[in-house]
């Protein structure tokens, strides 16, 4: 093993400190790549000014002052049209002369879908910004909305024909397990893996080289359909929603929501294992199903009242960048079995870019998680392993909804630090992503590499107020800075305020 030393960053201390927190960043025998596709984001027509309103304007045409925002994100997928709204849409009308498109009510979410904003429209919008678009089949059960095999069949020749774009993802269904709604109806584990054998076997044989999804959820779930399915499909899906509650415009509980990452890592570890074991079975581990995150973010419930009520609108603040980095983290340390996940979304709900009337727009503060973690935190993983303040994980009611409100999920440990650690080896340089999860005090860090590397620099997204967001009337309350390093031998540190998130570039000694 390669000789450690300890680098400092932006604050030089020599006094012994009680409470410091040690990251030894390490690197494996056999690194594993984490997949950019990490990184990707998803679309649907909410009725909440993400689709219309968001990335176009009502008529379905597209909002070009946004596309160079969402340009330099390099989004390496975008799911779309949904989500739940899959139940109920059908690409026939979302093709063709657009003045003879129908609008039809929205049952899932309200309002309508006027259908302005198609599968040509998507694909073209998708060049624009320079992601791979992924598609959303419409497989479901209710008598009067299911969409038929065929008409699967007939979306794939359209889009993959002879076009210039060509969808490699197609995904079949979407959370098939939850209760009856609109226009979806909810299924057993056995009745959607059934079904989905039928469904994926025959695409497959007209399509063989389709990237395929099948919806995942629990661990019983999983089971029956990879038993099912397994041989027949590359990914399987899983959807995590943190939960904030803001009252005044500050969190509350804020513990519970900035440690509700681990939460879902814990249940990612065990749905991994699994898939190792199944891979095992099918003879798949050269070519491996993995985990879809395709649904994720930060809820916030506003309170209104007495009242906390679910929004979208909420503004993302300081906070969410450590919920955000949190569940990146997670993702790099769950590679390689987690391939994919998919924010939602980029543009208002929840989003990465917020509109201000029909010609502006500003980046909210997780816009730059994920443009920095995009350039920098790819590549192969490192072992990081931290010691320091901790928290007891039991004591805290993690605020996660989504499939791990129906597992039961055990931790590896009782005792979780403050700091949350990933790390990546990128080309010639080390990346080590540091998050203070502590909502009232900052923590001091000590990052120990390889004896060959040498620190260089430090991206920063950090303010002295956790809640500070960034707004119309100011687009940057809430935005990096990068700081370079001279690095030294001996103890040297740096200081991470609450809620604060550094990215910390090391390149080898000279």
């Amino acid at each position: 093993m390669r000789r450690l030393i300890v680098l400092g960053l932006l604050v030089i201390s020599w006094q012994t400190q009680a409470q410091v927190t040690s990251v030894k960043i390490d690197v494996p025998a056999q690194p594993v790549e984490v997949d950019l596709m990490i990184y990707g984001q998803m679309l649907e027509n909410v009725n909440d000014s993400v689709i219309y309103g968001g990335v176009t304007d009502r008529q379905g045409n597209v909002r070009q002052h946004l596309i160079p925002h969402l340009r330099d994100l390099h989004i390496p997928v975008m799911r779309w049209p949904g989500g739940t709204v899959v139940y109920e849409y059908h690409w026939r009308n979302g093709i063709g002369p657009r003045n003879k498109r129908p609008t039809v009510a929205n049952l899932a979410w309200g309002g309508v879908e006027n259908y302005q904003f198609g599968t040509d429209e998507f694909l073209q919008w998708c060049q624009e910004v320079g992601t791979t678009p992924y598609f959303n089949l419409n497989m479901s059960l209710h008598p009067d909305y299911e969409g038929t095999l065929g008409e699967a069949l007939d979306w794939i020749n359209y889009v993959n024909g002879g076009g210039q774009i060509r969808v490699p993802y197609w995904c079949i269904g979407n959370e098939n397990y939850l209760t009856s709604r609109a226009a979806r109806v909810q299924e057993t584990d056995e009745q959607y893996a059934k079904r989905l054998k039928v469904w994926a076997s025959t695409i497959r044989h007209y399509h063989p080289d389709l990237k395929l999804l099948g919806i995942g959820h629990t661990a019983k779930w999983n089971q029956t359909v990879l038993e099912e399915s397994g041989h027949l499909i590359d990914f399987l899906t899983q959807h995590y929603y943190i939960n904030a509650k803001v009252s005044d415009g500050e969190i509350q509980h804020p513990l519970s929501t900035l440690f509700a990452p681990m939460k879902m890592e814990a249940h990612l570890a065990e749905l991994g294992a699994q898939l190792a074991v199944m891979n095992r079975q099918l003879g798949r581990t050269g070519d491996p199903i993995r985990l879809s995150v395709d649904e994720w973010n930060n809820r916030h419930s506003v309170e209104d009242e007495g009242k906390y009520k679910f929004s979208r609108q909420a503004p993302r603040r300081q906070f969410d960048v450590a919920v955000v980095a949190g569940m990146l983290n997670a993702f790099i340390r769950q590679s390689p079995h987690v391939g994919m996940a998919n924010y939602i979304f980029p543009v208002n709900g929840h989003g990465l870019i917020r509109t201000v009337g029909n010609d502006d727009a500003y980046q909210t503060p997780i816009y730059h998680v994920f443009k920095q973690y995009r350039e920098q935190m790819t590549g192969s993983q490192l072992s990081a392993t931290v010691n320091g303040p901790s928290v007891d994980i039991s004591t805290l009611h993690l605020t996660i909804d989504g499939d791990t409100r129906y597992d039961s999920v055990s931790f590896a440990a009782k005792h979780i630090p403050l700091v949350d650690a990933a790390a990546v080896r990128n080309g010639d340089g080390i990346f080590v992503s540091l998050i203070n999860r502590s909502h009232d005090s900052s923590q001091r860090v000590e990052v120990a590499v390889p004896a060959d590397y040498t620190g260089h620099s430090v991206w920063m997204l950090k303010h002295l107020d956790i809640n500070a967001r960034n707004s119309e009337d100011d687009h940057t309350g809430v935005t990096p800075v990068v700081r370079p390093l001279k690095a030294k031998r001996g103890k040297l540190a740096l200081d991470i305020p609450a809620c604060g998130l550094y990215i910390v570039k090391f390149v080898p000694a000279p």
